[in-house]
């Protein structure tokens, strides 16, 4: 069985992969980290988040990689085996994402949402919704974690 996290370079992004840790470890099962990449020419870059650049190079993926072992780190996991997993998208990013999930075999998925105001719950991301629509697999939405006081 298959633990999958989409992988997004911020706060709930990062809440996302410290949960699917948690889980993963808890059922003692794979951890698989899912991210789509713009649709680009090998050598290109395109921004993810606001610091790092990922394109298709081996130097572009292993900055994806040290990203994303950072938020295990910082979250205490830093010894949980894990996997990426990467695809490209061509205008669509949610569909290139349930692609990647439905061909993962995934039997968890867990995505982070930003905390939202009571309209903002109502109408959801638009992303969001249709993951919640479109995969077959559950899925556990994590909120980013509450500043500190």
């Amino acid at each position: 069985m298959t633990i999958a996290v989409v992988h997004k370079d911020s706060p709930e992004g990062r809440a996302a992969i410290v949960a699917a840790a948690r889980e993963s470890v808890g059922r003692s099962e794979e951890l698989l980290v899912l991210h789509v990449l713009d649709d680009v020419n090998i050598g290109d870059t395109v921004s993810i988040g606001n610091t790092v650049s990922i394109g298709n190079t081996e130097d572009d993926r292993a900055a994806l990689r040290g990203e994303i072992q950072s938020a295990l780190d910082a979250g205490g996991f830093s010894e949980t085996k894990w996997d990426l997993r990467t695809t490209e998208h061509d205008g669509d990013p949610v569909t290139a994402l349930v692609n990647l999930v439905h061909g993962a075999g995934v039997d968890l998925l867990i995505v982070g949402t930003r905390r939202m105001s009571p309209i903002g719950k109502f109408l959801l991301e638009r992303p969001l919704q249709r993951l919640l629509l479109e995969v077959e697999a559950p899925i556990l939405v994590v909120k980013e974690p509450l500043p500190a006081e």
